[in-house]
């Protein structure tokens, strides 16, 4: 190795120690790593400035898939699950052990591959995970490939990325860090987490909803007997939760606990407030709140507490505070149900009656949603009623029905492992789409 290096030279400040040893650094990749291929990007205007705002978004009606990206897509490099970490955002995980040989993969589609993917929520506060573990130097993309996504993935990409986590770090990634740190600004550097065990990433995303490779488990098993095994973190906590919880409890849990509503009241008390403060917000709901804040508002709302948003301490003089966080609890509630709105028994029906011609799909969903309990109906149409009141306030809050679509689509719906395979996203915004822009006709006679 060339020591001589500047980047290489160059002090490490991170607050994690323990970057594992790896032959992953070649001598091509410290000549590759010339710090005139790597270049700071020019500025762009902000989402909410720019003309095409709803575009960017996308439609559910866009074509997602190319052939090459159909076969990436079949080696689950990539997972998106909805709602993961501790304030509701999706996650982007990224997994290195599902690499295929460079022999074999173009590195370049998959650098296309994984922007489509992230176009979908980079308007979103979003978290991305990077689990470094099976990275070898048969499947490394080249330092090259490194450089060009660095300079591809622009400024907006990585405004509304909350948390950039790269778990079971080794050298590599510290020479990359030498390499690009000097084009870091400290704002994103904070973002940025680098955690020798699961143990560590729990404290930021809830682990037991990542529904994790077992190789990943596996392996940070075996890095320390010391540490709390990941089992225990994917195990349910004991206990019977009390009789006031409406997050992390099942819908029948809380309407058998308030048997005088149709509805959890934390939904009617969020939507009666966001209703009545909330509609001509820009970007209403694209925003996720502080974990912290999340949190304790959940754990509050689980003991019995009823938030006046508008008398509350914290919220009395930020309205806009009030409204960021109070979408992002709606968010998480739905999330936090366990078994989705639509249920787990009848997801693969509705992928069914998604799967056919265009002017099919309106009668479709009409016809699948006679099909759940009755309970599960009332909130679902109660949150589309609501979601619609947004859409009709679009030329204030430039949240339209496409857009809503993007953000709860996977909100309502998702596979019993919690994971959407990435080819159904699609299928699950436009379903949410119709139910917003056919809202009269879908909810008729139900």
């Amino acid at each position: 190795m060339n020591q001589g290096n500047e980047y290489y030279d160059k002090e490490f400040v991170d607050p994690i120690d323990g970057f594992a040893d790896d032959d992953l650094i070649s001598p091509n990749d410290i000549k590759d790593c010339d710090p005139g291929k790597v270049s700071p990007l020019a500025p762009i205007k902000s989402f909410l400035e720019r003309d095409n705002f709803e575009s960017e978004l996308g439609s559910p009606s866009d074509e997602i898939y190319n052939a090459e990206f159909d076969e990436i897509s079949k080696l689950n490099i990539v997972d998106i699950i909805a709602e993961g970490d501790r304030a509701g955002r999706p996650i982007i995980c990224v997994y290195a052990f599902r690499l295929p040989s460079t022999k074999t993969f173009n590195h370049e589609v998959f650098l296309q591959f994984l922007q489509h993917i992230l176009d979908k929520y980079v308007e979103l506060d979003y978290s991305l995970i990077y689990f470094h573990y099976g990275l070898r130097s048969n499947n490394k993309p080249p330092i090259k490939t490194i450089i060009k996504a660095f300079n591809a993935f622009d400024r907006r990409y990585k405004k509304n990325l909350k948390v950039l986590a790269v778990i079971h770090p080794t050298r590599f990634i510290k020479f990359l860090w030498k390499i690009f740190q000097p084009f870091i600004s400290i704002k994103f550097e904070r973002k940025m987490h680098y955690m020798n065990s699961l143990n560590e990433l729990d404290d930021i995303v809830p682990v037991s909803k990542l529904n994790l490779p077992q190789p990943i488990i596996d392996y940070d098993n075996s890095l320390s007997d010391t540490t709390k095994s990941i089992s225990s973190l994917i195990l349910p906590e004991n206990g019977i939760p009390l009789p006031t919880a409406q997050f992390n409890v099942s819908l029948d849990y809380i309407l058998s606990h308030h048997p005088e509503s149709e509805l959890p009241p934390i939904v009617i008390e969020l939507v009666t407030f966001l209703r009545s403060y909330g509609l001509k917000t820009q970007g209403i709901f694209r925003l996720s709140g502080e974990v912290n804040r999340i949190n304790k508002l959940q754990q509050r709302i689980n003991m019995g507490e009823k938030i006046d948003f508008l008398s509350d301490e914290r919220y009395k003089d930020n309205i806009n505070l009030a409204i960021v966080d109070a979408s992002a609890l709606l968010k998480v509630f739905l999330r936090s149900l366990g078994e989705p709105i639509i249920t787990n028994a009848l997801y693969p029906q509705l992928i069914k009656s998604l799967d056919v011609p265009k002017y099919e799909k309106k009668e479709g969903v009409k016809n699948f949603i006679k099909l759940l309990p009755e309970k599960n109906l009332i909130l679902l149409k109660y949150v589309i009623e609501f979601l619609l009141d947004v859409a009709n306030n679009e030329h204030e809050n430039k949240m339209d029905a496409n857009n809503l679509s993007v953000i709860f689509g996977p909100n309502l719906t998702w596979p019993t492992n919690q994971q959407v395979p990435i080819s159904q996203l699609n299928s699950l915004n436009n379903f949410c789409y119709i139910l917003i822009s056919e809202y009269e006709y879908i909810f008729s006679n139900n």
